[in-house]
Parts: structure tokens; sequence; C-alpha cells
């Protein structure tokens, strides 16, 4: 900064306020800097500047499991949203480990991020504390934990399990299966519940076949719906809590000498990009992960600009919408 304050006939504090884009610098001054600027290739040093001003612009993404396509696009949308906005994102993944989620936390707090999004291991998060105590603001989307009363973006659960049930209710089926998420994730519990709520308003049995339980996985939904099949009688129906599972499910019914949906409907939830390109496209429950990534990172920053939220500003509820495919008829 000493060079370009001696190349441009300014002082040093003069270089300062006009890199910062501060006020009360002519414009002849402020061109004749720029031109120092960009003949010395001087490049601002971030992490002084951080240690002044207590801010990297940067933002902390922690998320479960990086390989699910569905939390890759949520990454990348937040990432486009956080750099229109002049923030980059470090990306840390759990793997749904608490222990790995707990010492990520700690280092995204010892690395000075501005906040955090996170989509949380387990309902029971025990880092909280952590951030609460450093002051960084925190955004909760997807999973929400039981004890956090923070920022939120998540889906309506109970009304998607909801909607996915009256649909095959709606086409005739009444032996109706499901294939959960790991029942100790709050969003799993909701899901079902929706499911089983809608079913027993029908007068029907919601336990005629109790849930298969899976990891979001292809091999889940596949294994689940092998043991569903050999029930007596088989469902006609099954509403998976995710597409991954859902696809699964199909493979299992194919190799099963079933079609799809002449002998089984199925129905999955987050209208992953591959859904549409299954054979038969499968009929899902939309669950829009862009968006609850841009809805996440844009309440963040209101929340770092110091804006005023409201409390209902801060839970961010986002509506399920049945996208209804090839995957799912009458039964015959």
């Amino acid at each position: 900064m000493k060079s370009v304050a001696a190349r441009a006939g300014v002082s040093v504090q003069t270089v300062s306020a006009v890199i910062n884009n501060k006020p009360g610098i002519t414009a002849k001054t402020r061109q004749r800097v720029m031109l120092a600027v960009q003949q010395l290739g001087y490049r601002p040093y971030s992490v002084a500047r951080s240690l002044r001003t207590r801010r990297t612009r940067t933002i902390a993404l922690v998320v479960s499991d990086i390989a699910n396509p569905s939390f890759s696009t949520m990454a990348s949308a937040a990432e486009d949203n956080a750099h229109s906005s002049g923030y980059s994102v470090v990306v840390y993944n759990t793997h749904d480990d608490i222990t790995r989620e707990a010492n990520y936390m700690h280092t995204a707090i010892e690395r000075w991020v501005d906040g955090v999004l996170f989509v949380s291991a387990e309902d029971q998060m025990t880092s909280l504390h952590t951030l609460r105590a450093a002051g960084i603001p925190s955004v909760a989307i997807d999973r929400i934990p039981e004890n956090y009363t923070g920022a939120s973006v998540t889906l309506d659960n109970v009304k998607a399990g909801c909607i996915a049930a009256e649909h095959l209710l709606s086409l005739g089926h009444r032996r109706i299966a499901h294939i959960s998420g790991p029942l100790k994730l709050r969003l799993a519990r909701e899901r079902l519940g929706g499911f089983r709520e809608a079913i027993a308003c029908q007068g029907l049995d919601p336990d005629m076949y109790p849930p298969g339980q899976g990891n979001w996985e292809c091999m889940a939904g596949f294994l689940a719906m092998q043991q569903l099949l050999a029930q007596t009688p088989p469902p006609t129906a099954l509403f998976a809590a995710n597409d991954r599972m859902a696809i699964g499910a199909m493979q299992a019914a194919y190799q099963a000498g079933l079609r799809v949906p002449q002998d089984i409907s199925i129905v999955g939830l987050d209208d992953i990009e591959v859904a549409a390109f299954q054979i038969p496209p499968l009929t899902t429950v939309r669950q829009s992960f862009a968006e609850l990534a841009t809805r996440g990172v844009q309440l963040l920053l209101d929340l770092l600009a110091g804006k005023e939220v409201s409390d209902w500003e801060k839970h961010v509820v986002i509506e399920p919408t049945l996208i209804q495919r090839q995957s799912t008829a009458p039964p015959q």
C-alpha cells in the first residue's frame, strides 16, 4: 500500500479510503490511486483486513453427505447466491457423524466464518452452543434439530407425506406401504406421520405394512422393497421418503417380475434430476433443494447485515408439490 501511495502521490490513508470505497475522495484522486493500483498489480491483503474488521465474507455450509445429489444441488445453489453477494462458501461434509459435525463447527469458528448454514446430522445437535457462544449467526436448512430455535428453512414434511398418500388413495389403492428415512430424524418421522394420517383418514389401517427404514440410498430402498414384497398380501403401492430409495424400490420390483405401475405404483420425494428419466418416469413430491439453499443464504445474509427479521420470517416452510408422472396408476 505504501508503494501505491508513493506512486499516486497521496497518503496511505487515502489509498485505504479509495480501496474500501469510502466517501470524501475526489474523482481525480480516486482515478490516480486506481491507476497506481493497476500499474503495481496491488492486491489488498485479505487476512489483514479480516483482523481489522473481524469479517471474512465467508459462509460455512455443513451438510450430511455431499455425494447425495440433493446436497450437491444445495451446495451449488448456496455458492451461487453467496458469490453474487460477495461471499465465498466453504463446505464441510459430516457423513451424519455428530463428532465430525462438532469438530467442523469448531473449525469454522476458528476460521472466522461470518455465518453458518447447516444440515444437522441428527436431531440432537450438541455443537449449537458453540456457535451461540461465538456469536456466529446460523440458519438450519432441510433438517431442523429438536433443540434449535434459530432461523430455519425446511419443507412441510408432514404435508409431503399426506400428499403422497392421498395421491395413491385417489387412484384407488388400499394396500399402501412406506419406506421411511432414518426414524432418528424428525423429518423422516414427520413424513411417516403425514402418510399415516392420510391413510387413517380413509378408515384404513396405517400399520398394515410396518414401515421399512432406509438410509436414503438406492440400496436401502431395494432391500426394504424386497421385504415388503415378501409379505402376504403384498402392497399395490409404495411411498418412499426420497427419490433414491424409490428408484431402488423400482429395481426390486422389476427383479421380482413386477411391472411399474401396472402391478405396483411407486411415489418418491425430492424430484431429483434423474427422477424424470427413470423407466417409467417417477411420480414424486417436489422438494427444491436449490430453493432451500437460496432461501437459507438470503436469510443468513439478512442476519449478517443486521436487518430486523420477524419470527415468522426466520422460520421459512416451503410447500411441497406433487409431480405426477408414469410410475403411478390405479391398481389392477
